[in-house]
């Protein structure tokens, strides 16, 4: 009996023993995986030639006659074609793989907040805006995804180094630098924006009969915005596998340059808990507040206001699987609205199809725009003065400290009945080619998109 006692504390020891080996095989296994593509996502990603990966090899020579060698360098290759289907087969690649970093903290069934962040080349923004990420209350709850339109990488580089927060990254596969010297890029037959049409007819021009409502022609730069807009929210509703067989998350869109308060997703939970007894009508929740009234957190702290959903309520705006569904249903007006902006295409369908929805938003604002050097900025910018405006947004958030995660329960600041009338569409999106790609995006599983698939 006795020994029959020891063989079996002995055999359970044995199994616990290899339990435990098994278990910590695993998690190193997971922690490697996740290694492995961080290392490999911080250098394979890097632009073929890079400037400061290069810069080594001009040692013996200035650093400006280097730079300027390089440069020389980079203009030439960026025509090649190897580095330009290089490019193409990574963005195919990320796309496909959807890789999670610190995927375990993902909860896959629980999951309520998609964080969904545009993201161009403004690596000063990006950096920030990490680190701000880090302070926002149940970040760590949420998934990130980081929709790009330029392979850059310095700003991969930065994401491989985010440990708090499940993220993906996708690439926009139609971009300007993807497609150089053909469409959706500049193609060298396009017309220039500001031919009139008779002269553009006699060149023969790309779609040269069909000039915007104010006679002007495609400008690449402008139409990608809300080409990426709309291309990262088919895919993310569409395509990314681990969303798939799920309704309930709730989609939460932002931009490189985008500052949220400490409480912005906790403040976000509460709007969706009353929003049955505040307004059941409202399709739209928003974080932010264009108002001046907004910075007030001392009067406004535990405050929402409602309203009929306009392009002014899109700061930090979410989106749900039902809205996206009915988004996708009035696709074809969303793409040939001659508006190059995403957000008044979106106006249009809001008011001649949903009916003036409402919109929930924070009296106080969760969320605040700080660049100065976008889309609609024309006059001098410098990523210097944003910094600083950084700075006051992040000390206008420490002095109100107190103010921030309201314990009390919501209630109504302003209720407004007035309808922004939408009156005439901004331009910019005549070009036949522009609505077809557009309309493709809807319509098609772009997982496993190919050039080929590209050329419309």
């Amino acid at each position: 009996m006795y020994h029959c006692l020891r063989y079996r504390c002995a055999v359970s020891r044995s199994i616990i023993f290899w339990i435990i080996i098994i278990t910590m095989f695993k998690i190193a296994s997971i922690f490697y995986y996740d290694l492995q593509h961080r290392t490999i996502d911080s250098s394979s990603s890097s632009l073929l030639f890079d400037i400061k990966e290069k810069t080594k090899k001009f040692s013996n020579i200035s650093l400006s006659s280097a730079k300027n060698e390089i440069e020389s360098l980079n203009s030439t290759i960026a025509n090649n074609l190897t580095t330009i289907e290089y490019y193409r087969e990574y963005v195919k690649r990320k796309n496909h793989e959807q890789f999670m970093y610190n995927s375990n903290l993902f909860l896959s069934k629980t999951t309520r907040y998609i964080l969904l962040v545009q993201v161009h080349t403004r690596v000063v923004y990006f950096k920030k805006f990490i680190e701000m990420l880090q302070v926002v209350e149940t970040i760590n709850e949420s998934l990130v995804i980081f929709s790009h339109d330029f392979i850059d990488s310095n700003i991969n580089s930065l994401i491989t180094s985010i440990t708090f927060v499940p993220v993906i990254q996708i690439f926009y596969p139609f971009s300007q630098q993807l497609y150089p010297s053909e469409f959706p890029g500049l193609d060298p037959n396009d017309c220039p924006r500001d031919i009139v049409r008779h002269k553009a007819l006699a060149s023969r021009c790309n779609n040269a009969p069909n000039p915007d409502r104010y006679g002007h022609y495609r400008e690449v730069s402008i139409v990608q915005i809300k080409h990426h807009w709309w291309w990262k929210l088919n895919f993310v509703f569409n395509s990314i596998e681990i969303l798939q067989n799920r309704t309930d998350y709730l989609l939460l869109l932002l931009e490189e340059d985008f500052y949220l308060s400490p409480d912005a997703l906790v403040f976000l939970k509460k709007m969706e808990t009353t929003k049955e007894l505040l307004c059941p009508e409202c399709l739209f929740y928003t974080l932010g507040n264009l108002e001046k009234a907004g910075r007030q957190f001392g009067k406004l702290s535990s405050k929402i206001s409602i309203a009929y959903w306009h392009a002014r309520y899109n700061l930090g705006m979410t989106i749900s699987h039902s809205l996206w569904t009915l988004l996708v249903k009035y696709a074809e007006e969303f793409c040939t609205i001659d508006d190059y902006n995403w957000d008044w295409s979106l106006v249009y369908l809001a008011q001649q199809r949903f009916q003036f929805p409402r919109v929930m938003y924070s009296s106080a604002t969760r969320v605040i725009h700080l660049g100065s050097c976008g889309t609609h900025h024309k006059k001098f910018c410098s990523s210097e003065s944003d910094i600083a405006r950084w700075t006051e947004t992040d000390k206008l958030y420490r002095d109100n400290r107190k103010y921030l995660f309201p314990e009390t329960s919501l209630s109504v600041h302003l209720k407004y009945e007035g309808k922004r009338i939408f009156k005439q569409p901004n331009g910019g999106w005549s070009d036949i080619r522009d609505r077809q790609l557009c309309l493709s995006f809807a319509f098609k599983d772009y997982k496993n998109i190919t050039p080929i698939d590209a050329k419309i």
